[in-house]
C-alpha cells in the first residue's frame, strides 16, 4: 500500500511539474533566403561599444509577400526581423542568436537590442 501511495504521489507530482518546463521558449533555425528576392543593404549601430555602423542589415522579400531582415557583424548571423507588407505593426517579430549555436529565440520587439557578446 506505501508502494501505491508513493507511486501515486510521484505521478502526480510528475503532473505538475511538467507544465513549468514545457513553457521553454521555442528556437528556431534561420529563415533559407536562397529563394528570396535581395532588396537592399543597409548598416546600423547595435553595439555602442564600436564605433559606427557595424552591424549589416539585408532585406529580403518572400513570394508570400513577408519581409526577412537579417542582422550580421563580421559576416555571422546574429538576428532576423520578419513582417508582413499588410500589417507591419501586428506583424513585427524579432530572433537573436544568444548563444553562437545557430539557434535563434524571440525577443521583445520594443527594446533596442544589442549585439550578443559571443559575436563580437
Amino acid at each position: 500500500m506505501v508502494r501505491y501511495c508513493f507511486v501515486t504521489s510521484a505521478l502526480l507530482l510528475s503532473f505538475l511539474i511538467s507544465p513549468l518546463f514545457s513553457e521553454a521558449q521555442q528556437k528556431y533555425r534561420l529563415p533559407d533566403v536562397r529563394s528570396m528576392k535581395h532588396l537592399t543593404t543597409k548598416n546600423s549601430d547595435h553595439a555602442p561599444d564600436i564605433p559606427g555602423n557595424e552591424t549589416v542589415m539585408d532585406y529580403y522579400s518572400a513570394p508570400n509577400g513577408q519581409m526577412i531582415t537579417v542582422y550580421s557583424f563580421r559576416g555571422r548571423s546574429v538576428a532576423f526581423s520578419t513582417h508582413s507588407n499588410s500589417d507591419v505593426q501586428n506583424t513585427y517579430r524579432i530572433f537573436m542568436d544568444l548563444t553562437g549555436e545557430g539557434f535563434f529565440q524571440e525577443i521583445n520587439r520594443g527594446v533596442q537590442w544589442q549585439l550578443p557578446q559571443w559575436v563580437k
